[in-house]
């Protein structure tokens, strides 16, 4: 089982870590290869990160606390708790939407919140996610030898401390510590700008280890 450290974090060793980190290597890989066929574009990844974080630093890892972003959450049904969170800039999203609808961009800029949406926009971006979501879900299965089925996602439209602190109130009240996979997305010439977080609960890297065959400390 892995266990805190004195630092009250939880040791990882180098292995497990470049594991964890090849696990979301594959996971967004796949997910990135149906949106850049989705939008018939290339699209280039940054480096994955993997680490045990306390929750409260989570907002600090995905960035400024006041930028407005979309938040996509799917809640996946497995053994244990598993989250993936896509978070996307405002232009980001706004772009998306040009190049699959035909909505006319100028009402956009007085976007505030989601209900200044319709309805098609609205289904069209939790469609998006939850074909990343599922994309990235599946390849995961294989690897580990399971099954991954994502909720509908939980679309919002927020600053980005506040969406961080309505995602972390839907975990379990007593999750201290989390599992952050991070992977950033860009497509520079649609101005396209993403970050894939795979989030499952510190005790499901038990699982993890175990179906991979990779003692733990």
């Amino acid at each position: 089982m892995l266990r805190y450290s004195e630092e009250e974090n939880f040791r990882l060793t180098q292995y497990q870590i470049d594991t964890l980190m090849e696990i979301g290597n594959i996971g967004s890989g796949n997910a990135i290869t149906a949106l850049s066929q989705l939008l018939d574009k290339r699209i280039e990844v940054s480096l994955t990160s993997a680490e045990i974080i306390p929750i409260w630093k989570l907002s600090d890892k995905l960035g400024g606390s006041n930028t407005d972003v979309f938040g996509i959450n799917s809640i996946v049904k497995a053994e244990t708790n598993l989250n993936i969170l896509q978070i996307f800039t405002k232009k980001s999203i706004f772009n998306l939407i040009d190049i699959l609808s035909e909505q006319n961009k100028q009402k956009r800029v007085e976007i505030t919140n989601l209900d200044d949406f319709d309805e098609y926009t609205i289904s069209l971006i939790v469609e998006i996610g939850n074909i990343l979501a599922g994309h990235y879900t599946s390849a995961l299965a294989n690897l580990l030898s399971t099954k991954y089925i994502p909720d509908v996602p939980i679309l919002a439209f927020d600053k980005l401390g506040a969406i961080i602190n309505e995602f972390l109130a839907m975990c379990s009240e007593n999750l201290d510590f989390m599992l952050l996979i991070k992977t950033k997305l860009i497509i520079e010439d649609l101005d396209f700008y993403g970050t894939f977080c795979f989030i499952p609960s510190v005790e499901t890297l038990d699982k993890f280890f175990e179906k991979l065959e990779i003692a733990v400390n």
